[in-house]
């Protein structure tokens, strides 16, 4: 590694400096690189990408401007895969705030470009890379209006021209799909060139770069750059030596933002190129106007750029990127790489790489099972320490703040030296039901509420449930069994799974009619210190039965064994979400199905206070379905729609049962009218792994992006976000009282997810989504966890909550 990193790489500084930089280079190695540099640099991107993780941002910024720094100059040539690793604002307060000793301003640090670059295009392959090709001394000369330096250090063996490429998003939403014809036409994007082409921008097309592009799915290119060798243009760089690509130049004709853009690239490992993205802050162009419709001549607007070496810029970094050999394609598309770079059938690459003959790989008759994971660890009580990677998942938390401001504690404290985050959890759990015994009060359960608080709440990318650690998820699967949907075939997509345990359970409906005296205390802690402790003293509630039956009965009773999650196609979305007042008639089977299953007849009650008008108002997704049902009357536009929701919000949910239900098939199949066997390799997957399941039911639609309903998570200026599992809707169905709930879920560390059970207690209140949700008055039963396989092997062997 030492070829391509070293502290000498950093010119200009003094020797402490020096060894300073050499320090910082070894710890970040020894931390954060395990031999795969590929690896180190997509944990930095998911990182970066991630909006919930922004508290981690400014550390791993730190970590890539030591890589940059210390990254060695190389020229490029020819194509290279792309990816944004980073979006940064400039600070245009910078000068200002390094007087007091910052790095950034307060404005900069809210970081708006990179907030709104990752929930549109972060990770959704629009920009692929560029190539570097050759360029003559006349063609550099013409492009910089005859500017001296420039011809001056022309090198036929690296000057380059060079262009990007751009891809269109898989399943681009609305946003996502208008940035390549937006792109195209602001930026005079032209098709990819295809063999045999000799020129494209004034660059000749060498016939061996455009073979080494095929694995580099692409199909449009442009945004013209001058490529060479150069010194950098950011103060903080003292004149590193560096690979330079400059946009700015007016006559390769620049849109803006180019028109302020130097891209500066260094070699951190083999066949890899560290960029940053440079940006001027002062005398730029916006762009050029024509003086005249229709004709030729224009104006820019702004300060054409000159490269004069006397003008102060105001160079910043705004970001980081990556250049990556194709020649490298398969290290680049793996699984701990950049996988959402990969060719999809269709595309350049595809073929090529193999993707064909790995997706027709699996046999329908033995599906393939994964290999099953640290085969090192034995020990699952207290093994996992001596496995880095597990010891860092397991004492690692994923936090934000707390939307109460009284929340001042850091959670971070309650895990103990030597400890998990689970036997943390198991620690709090056992103390709150030895307590609980005597009194059923929520205020016992105050470091869950604050944890809860703390946590993250997981996301739906492209239609799939995502969380925040390392991968973000705990399998990745396609089913195989068609599976009919009234009336239209499909297979599962997307499925993972999750294992499911109980912390502690509580009576919520004592809250409602016997309110806890903590809910007199609002988030500014109004009543001192000694009057809100005397007032919680003395609400004395009976025993938890219901937490003291389930750890002494219940949990050897009830098979529940976790959570499941696939896509959701637009069309089940919008039957599922329906409240029309004409259900029957336009899902006859399904709503005979509710009749029939007389355990669903309150959601069949749903249907028929719908068609009496029940409700004065419509509800939440009427707009879209006043045309009609998917299948008869509705529009373009609002299947549009649907197919959008799908893909951004929501997923289809599961409960799994393990094999101690299937005595009871017989039962659950009269109860619940979604309950079934799993796809028989989706299933075998579960059985490679520490638990597997053997039915799924209890259905519900799983929800990002939602505030709170419960007022213990909110503040009195903030909402909470969360996760939410809907099982209320009339067309989902399910036995009762499931047609009450409504959890909501956050993720506390990588792969290990918080639950909270809640209930609607107002029994005689019918739902609807037009209904405010305050006047089902929802009350909070209890806590429950979801594991990915690694906890649930911790799990298993410290007995939380098993058998």
């Amino acid at each position: 590694m030492s070829e391509y990193l070293s502290s000498n790489n950093y010119p200009g500084l003094s020797s402490p400096e020096a060894d300073n930089l050499a320090v910082s280079l070894a710890q970040l190695l020894k931390d954060d690189f395990t031999g795969d540099m590929y690896g180190l640099l997509a944990g930095y991107q998911r990182i970066l990408v991630d909006n919930k993780r922004r508290t981690e941002w400014p550390a791993v910024h730190n970590k890539l401007e030591i890589l940059f720094k210390c990254g060695r100059y190389q020229a490029l040539d020819g194509p290279m895969i792309g990816i944004p690793v980073s979006i940064r604002d400039s600070d245009y307060f910078s000068d200002s705030v390094k007087l007091a000793g910052r790095d950034r301003s307060i404005i900069a640090g809210i970081e708006w470009m990179a907030t709104a670059w990752n929930m549109t295009f972060a990770d959704t392959g629009l920009w692929m890379g560029k190539t570097f090709e050759p360029v003559s001394k006349e063609t550099v000369a013409a492009k910089t209006d005859n500017n001296a330096e420039m011809t001056a250090v022309y090198d036929p063996e690296i000057t380059r021209i060079g262009r990007n490429f751009f891809r269109e998003p898989v399943n681009p939403n609305l946003i996502q799909g208008l940035g390549l014809p937006a792109l195209t036409s602001l930026w005079n994007l032209q098709p990819r060139p295809v063999s045999g082409q000799k020129k494209i921008f004034d660059a000749d097309l060498l016939e061996d770069n455009l073979q080494r592009e095929i694995n580099i799915p692409y199909s449009m290119t442009g945004g013209i750059f001058l490529a060479n060798r150069g010194r950098s243009v950011v103060p903080e760089m003292h004149e590193k030596q560096v690979y330079q690509l400059n946009y700015r130049w007016p006559l390769l004709n620049p849109a803006f933002p180019m028109t302020r853009l130097i891209d500066e690239l260094v070699q951190v490992a083999e066949g890899i190129y560290l960029g940053q993205l440079v940006f001027a802050t002062k005398h730029y162009s916006l762009g050029t106007m024509p003086l005249m419709p229709g004709k030729q001549e224009s104006v820019s607007i702004g300060e054409p750029y000159t490269a004069d070496s006397t003008v102060d810029y105001g160079y910043q970094n705004n970001g980081y990127f990556l250049m990556m050999s194709p020649d490298r394609a398969a290290q680049v598309y793996a699984d701990s790489a950049f996988p959402q770079l990969r060719p999809r059938k269709g595309e350049r690459g595809y073929l090529e790489l193999g993707y064909d003959k790995e997706a027709a790989a699996p046999s329908l008759s033995a599906p393939a099972t994964p290999k099953r994971p640290w085969p090192d660890v034995q020990n699952w009580v207290d093994g996992w320490r001596e496995n880095g990677i597990l010891r860092d998942k397991f004492t690692t938390f994923i936090l934000e703040d707390s939307p109460k401001r009284s929340d001042t504690d850091d959670v971070r404290e309650m895990l103990r030296e030597g400890e998990s985050i689970l036997q943390m959890l198991q620690r709090i759990s056992h103390k709150i039901s030895e307590t609980t015994k005597k009194e059923d009060s929520l205020r016992h359960f105050e470091k869950l509420h604050r944890l809860f608080r703390r946590g993250v709440a997981p996301q739906v990318k492209n239609g799939l449930f995502q969380g925040h650690g390392k991968k973000g998820f705990n399998c990745r699967h396609e089913g195989r069994e068609e599976r009919d949907w009234y009336g239209q075939a499909d297979v599962a997509h997307g499925f993972d799974y999750y294992h499911g345990a109980n912390l502690n359970l509580h009576f919520g409906l004592a809250d409602t009619f016997c309110p806890n005296t903590e809910s007199l205390l609002d988030d500014n802690l109004l009543f001192p210190g000694m009057v809100a402790e005397a007032l919680l003293a003395g609400d004395n509630r009976g025993p938890n039965v219901m937490d003291m039956i389930w750890h002494s009965i219940g949990k050897y009773l009830f098979p529940w064994a976790g959570k499941s999650f696939e896509s959701i196609s637009g069309r089940k979305l919008s039957m599922f979400l329906d409240e029309s007042n004409d259900l029957a008639k336009r899902y006859p089977k399904r709503v005979k199905e509710l009749k029939w299953h007389l355990a669903s007849r309150p959601h069949y009650d749903l249907v028929k206070k719908a068609g009496k008008d029940y409700w004065q108002q419509p509800g939440r997704y009427d707009k879209h379905l006043q045309n009609g049902p998917w299948d008869n009357g509705m529009t373009e536009e609002d299947k549009a729609f649907w197919e959008e929701e799908a893909a951004k919000n929501w997923v289809d949910g599961c409960n799994l049962q393990d094999n101690r239900i299937v005595m009871a098939d017989p039962l659950f199949n009269v109860i619940d009218m979604n309950y079934r066997i799993p796809d028989p390799a989706l299933q075998k997957v579960s059985e490679s792994g520490p638990s597997p399941f053997a039915r799924q039911g209890y259905i519900f639609l799983g929800l990002s992006g939602q505030d709170s309903i419960l007022p213990i998570n909110n503040g009195l200026e903030q909402k909470k976000k969360v996760f939410q599992f809907h099982y209320r809707y009339p067309m989902i169905g399910g036995p009762a009282p499931i047609g009450l709930c409504l959890d909501e879920l956050v993720e506390i560390a990588d792969g290990l997810f918080l639950g909270q059970l809640i209930y609607s207690t107002a029994l005689d209140t019918p739902y609807h989504s037009s209904v405010d949700p305050a006047l089902y008055k929802y009350q909070l039963f209890g806590y429950f966890l979801l594991l990915d396989d690694s906890w649930q092997y911790h799990r298993l062997a410290i007995g939380l909550d098993t058998l």
